[in-house]
């Protein structure tokens, strides 16, 4: 997730829109929980875009798929340190030892949640609700099979060992 300022609110507004409308993670909830802050500057004839790490800038008027696509180059390149691996969630993949283990959304949706969350955890019911918002109906035992599934598939593939507890409704990741 990422958390959008902008010194223009009905820029950031309709930002946030188009953005949302594209699936991309954001933190729309006003919460803490975000993986990267970015800044979006309006001046005179440019919008500067910003991240703790990147910056450019962008003459206007200018496309929203122009837009998108500079922005997404720069933000799916931020990556969180998990452990011995490098974790992108934009680009929905873990590296490890140089080794690149791509995660299908399901599973990105389920780690970013997790990390997101690893002080406090996160309930299993808001989690089904995150990934699967239409289901009228909850099953508890299809987020653990995905669970399951996430942290088979990473061992395999990486020899990454995944630790989580499931205890009263709430998942919580475990760190060593």
């Amino acid at each position: 997730m990422i958390n959008l300022s902008c010194n223009d609110n009905f820029l950031k507004n309709s930002i946030v829109d188009l953005l949302y409308q594209k699936k991309f993670f954001l933190n729309i909830s006003h919460t803490t929980q975000y993986f990267f802050q970015s800044k979006i500057i309006i001046k005179e004839k440019s919008l500067e875009i910003s991240t703790s790490t990147n910056k450019f800038n962008l003459n206007l008027p200018l496309s929203f798929n122009e837009f998108f696509e500079k922005f997404f180059d720069m933000i799916s390149n931020e990556k969180v340190f998990l452990q011995s691996c490098e974790y992108y969630p934009f680009k929905q993949l873990i590296k490890k030892n140089e080794k690149n283990i791509f995660l299908s959304e399901i599973q990105n949706t389920i780690m970013s949640n997790l990390l997101l969350n690893s002080s406090d955890g996160i309930k299993k019911i808001d989690l089904i609700k995150i990934i699967w918002p239409n289901d009228k109906d909850v099953f508890f035992n299809k987020l653990d099979t995905h669970l399951t599934n996430l942290k088979n598939y990473l061992k395999s593939e990486s020899d990454f060992d995944l630790k989580f507890t499931s205890k009263s409704g709430l998942i919580k990741l475990i760190f060593n």
